[in-house]
């Protein structure tokens, strides 16, 4: 049996060097040219061999020794569109971009680190491999840009289960979650433009202003999440963007609104999506304002869910690779991932990674300037992936799972 935790002690200048250099190096949403091309010119020094997927990413293959099941391995290649701070929560970062107005504050860097780690010795090992390794790295995660025609080119090529981890600022260091359930929230995004009557600032009662429809409008919601939605069922509303009105003493005819509700549970979107319909249209009513959706909200099943069994052996290969003090449990993160797009299709776990480290200042938000990664813990996500691998490869019992859409495009929102 392989000893993954020294295995990936072996690779870890290796994963750290990855990672800083695609640290420096970000390149936003679609347009990952170089970093695609580093990837793929790693993957080839490994003598894996990968087709890339146009405005969808890069799949590698590790074919095992011996016939067998088929896995699927996935990180992330972008950035996002900020200038990040040269310190940490209290120090100088080890590493920042240096490009301008872009950086690796979620973590995308770390994770596409790990997985070439792993993929390094996972190509060195394929005599202990039954079965066969898709190495995924995807294009254009935050914002949903390359799941599409990375999951049709996956979906025809067939995987029986699917792995991520993902680095979590919450969790203390080197612990790993991977529990069942719903790990990650379903978004199901609006736009909305309320058309009412303009008129002159002086004059209020000859209009109807869309704005105090809105106002309204939003007052109405929160209370809704209060009193007709269930509370043992988790859901976050926000509204991101209002537009309306370009003078202060004109009443404005139109206003726009954007923003998102997020949930665990299937039944509480499909409730959601109606009582926001049914107010929109009252509350609209009593205005006497119109509206119209620019963009509809449609509750699918798009949260991050992992699978019963396949965690079950997430669990025993934790524990095995670096010991059960190593498991943790975490609540459900509220933010959303393409990640469930896989998890439609194949069973599987998205692991979460602690970066939190008082001493080292890391643990700053995701997205947050301060962001920074705990770059000790990154070879105990290289062990959990292959011992992952590894155990679910060889693990007879069969899974039970039943795809609930045709096909990729029934998901999009």
């Amino acid at each position: 049996m392989l000893d993954v935790l020294r295995k990936s002690k072996e690779v870890n200048d290796y994963v750290i060097k990855v990672r800083r250099h695609l640290h420096e190096n970000p390149e936003l949403s679609m347009e990952e040219f170089k970093t695609i091309e580093f990837v793929t010119e790693q993957l080839t020094s490994m003598n894996i061999p990968y087709e890339t997927v146009a405005n969808g990413g890069i799949i590698g293959k590790i074919e095992g020794a011996k016939q067998g099941k088929t896995l699927i391995l996935r990180a992330d290649l972008d950035g996002l569109p900020m200038q990040e701070a040269t310190t940490n929560l209290t120090k100088e970062k080890v590493v920042i971009s240096k490009v301008d107005g872009i950086a690796h504050t979620c973590g995308h860097d770390a994770h596409t680190a790990m997985l070439l780690g792993a993929s390094k010795i996972l190509a060195k090992h394929r005599d202990s491999l039954t079965g066969t390794v898709l190495v995924v790295f995807e294009q254009g995660e935050e914002i949903g840009g390359g799941i599409i025609n990375l999951m049709n080119r996956l979906i025809e090529i067939g995987a029986d289960g699917v792995w991520g981890i993902h680095l979590k600022n919450d969790l203390p260091s080197g612990k790993i979650s991977v529990e069942a359930g719903p790990r990650m929230s379903a978004p199901l995004p609006f736009e909305v433009e309320i058309t009412g009557t303009g008129g002159h600032g002086s004059r209020p009662d000859l209009a109807h202003s869309p704005i105090d429809c809105f106002v309204e409008l939003h007052t109405k919601i929160n209370t809704m999440r209060m009193l007709r939605l269930n509370p043992h069922q988790p859901l976050t509303f926000s509204v991101g963007t209002v537009q309306a009105g370009d003078a202060a003493n004109v009443i404005p005819e139109t206003l726009t609104f954007a923003g998102t509700f997020r949930f665990l549970h299937i039944e509480q979107g499909k409730q959601v999506e109606q009582q926001f319909k049914q107010l929109l249209q009252d509350v609209c009513r009593a205005h006497k304002c119109t509206y119209k959706f620019i963009k509809e909200p449609v509750a699918k099943e798009l949260f991050v869910y992992n699978h019963d069994q396949c965690a079950q052996i997430a669990t025993k290969a934790v524990e095995k690779a670096l010991g059960k003090e190593a498991l943790a449990t975490l609540p459900a993160w509220m933010a959303s991932e393409p990640f469930a797009f896989y998890q439609a299709f194949f069973p599987g776990v998205f692991a979460f990674l602690g970066i939190q480290n008082e001493a080292k200042g890391t643990g700053a938000d995701h997205h947050n300037v301060h962001f920074d990664v705990d770059e000790d813990v990154l070879h105990l996500g290289v062990a959990a992936t292959l011992q992952y691998t590894f155990d679910f490869l060889k693990a007879s019992e069969p899974l039970y799972f039943k795809r609930k859409y045709d096909h990729v495009e029934a998901l999009m929102i």
